[in-house]
């Protein structure tokens, strides 16, 4: 595996970290949005209910004054909250014409509108992140540094901004005219799913227990696996974008890498079998994500590197060459000095928990890892994981044996929670006392 790859694997898993604070959060949201349509559902009970039983012929019966002036007011809400998505309500209108059955139908669609307008900005706002990510690690690697391109960026708009694939597999799944059809899509379908559920639950006759789980399983099986499947495949595409834009410039071809996929299916592996012109990717069809659920990624491809050299001096002269093709081309940083017994090393926590980010043990310290990508002590684990995982891709170098044993230094990029990345010198002993090799100090090289 080449450096792009492992640099790829880590993009990944970053990404994927964050997927699951975004998953957690949304989750939270789900539950105390079904916990409110519960409620709902509990009032019409005992309004037109008798043993726990829905009188249905009343639900046929014109909806209430107040009723109609409570749907009103919730539409008007949504409207000034969101008015980007007022668009999408239904036409107020009809709602005077509603029964009691289609008036809670109509009160569930909004409610669903209220979800996707959360769900959507909250997705949207992780893409922006990941593409930010994706984007600057390229081009850290063609030597343009670690922070080229902020969020603001055009690169970065156009990214999170684009309709990126027209098949069938993947039309709830994409990003249109600044929205994410895929949030809009499976909030639609919920809705309806909810509404027909709880029609044909009044109409049967189902008692409250009984409607109120179809309900929670559908609550939070469809909108739950839908957003899950929605945040993964188009993390995918962001991260696969971005990733390759910084290089269109100065290369022309690419292969699928599927590295980055625990699990790779036919379609990836078929296609990893084909190198592709870079002008002519196309999510679906030759590039990731190729299905639902994809996480491959790419390797840049050149037929000759010693051409490619003399050509990239020529155009740019900039004496980077050689360290963008170490980085691209297979065994670039495989000769490496490894710090010995990197796989043992030991990593106290404590070293960070009470000083590297901790203020008040060492202030300077703890402001320029807070500062530089966002760690605290809150999330040290992050960061200890993220330095065992990249130990073994720095060099090790000696610094001497002062008599308890030989001591020695890495220097290594890590990128943080927000979205930054920075160089991190890590000390390590390998102690005469106790033979384990153990971090001895940690901050952000200058």
């Amino acid at each position: 595996m080449n450096y792009w790859e492992r640099r790829q694997q880590e993009l990944n898993k970053a990404m994927e970290k964050d997927e699951e604070k975004l998953k957690k959060r949304l989750l939270s949201y789900f539950d105390i949005e079904y916990r409110k349509l519960e409620k709902q559902i509990a009032a019409y009970y005992k309004q037109y209910g008798t043993d726990n039983v829905i009188q249905y012929r009343r639900l046929m019966e014109a909806l209430p004054d107040e009723d109609k002036r409570l749907l009103i007011e919730q539409m008007d809400e949504f409207a000034k909250k969101y008015p980007q998505y007022a668009h999408l309500m239904p036409i107020r209108e009809s709602i005077y014409k509603l029964n009691r059955m289609e008036g809670l139908q109509y009160s569930v669609r909004m409610q669903q509108l209220e979800i996707g307008a959360v769900e959507n900005e909250q997705i949207t706002e992780h893409l922006k992140r990941q593409a930010m990510r994706g984007a600057n690690a390229a081009a850290e690697t063609m030597g343009f540094g670690k922070n080229f391109y902020s969020e603001d960026s055009e690169l970065i708009k156009k990214i999170v901004n684009t309709e990126w694939v027209n098949k069938d597999d993947f039309s709830e799944l994409r990003i249109e005219n600044g929205r994410l059809k895929g949030v809009w899509s499976n909030t639609a379908k919920l809705a309806n799913y909810l509404n027909t559920d709880i029609a044909q639950g009044f109409a049967r006759g189902d008692s409250y227990d009984r409607l109120v789980r179809r309900v929670r399983e559908r609550f939070s099986n469809v909108s739950r696996n839908d957003a899950y499947r929605l945040i993964y495949t188009e993390g995918t595409y962001v991260m696969a974008e971005s990733t390759i834009q910084p290089f269109t410039e100065d290369f022309e071809k690419y292969r699928l890498s599927t590295v980055g996929d625990g699990k790779v299916c036919a379609i990836c592996r078929g296609v990893s079998e084909e190198t592709f012109d870079i002008a002519d990717r196309q999510p679906g069809v030759n590039f990731p994500p190729l299905h639902p659920w994809c996480r491959c990624t790419f390797t840049i491809e050149v037929d000759d590197w010693d051409k490619w050299i003399e050509d990239y001096e020529k155009r740019h002269g900039n004496g980077q060459t050689q360290k963008v093709v170490n980085r691209l081309k297979d065994g670039g940083k495989e000769d490496i000095i490894k710090l010995p017994r990197y796989k043992q090393a030991v990593i106290p926590k404590a070293k960070f928990a009470q000083y590297a980010l901790n203020p008040d043990k060492d202030l300077d310290k703890a402001r320029a890892f807070e500062k530089a990508l966002g760690y605290t002590v809150d999330n040290a684990d992050e960061l200890i994981e993220q330095i065992n995982e990249k130990l073994s891709s720095y060099k090790a170098v000696e610094k001497g044996d002062k008599g308890w044993g030989m001591t020695y230094e890495v220097i290594m990029d890590i990128t943080g929670p927000n979205g930054n990345t920075a160089k991190v010198l890590t000390g390590w002993i390998d102690d005469k006392n106790n033979g384990e090799m153990r971090l001895t100090t940690v901050h952000i090289d200058r």
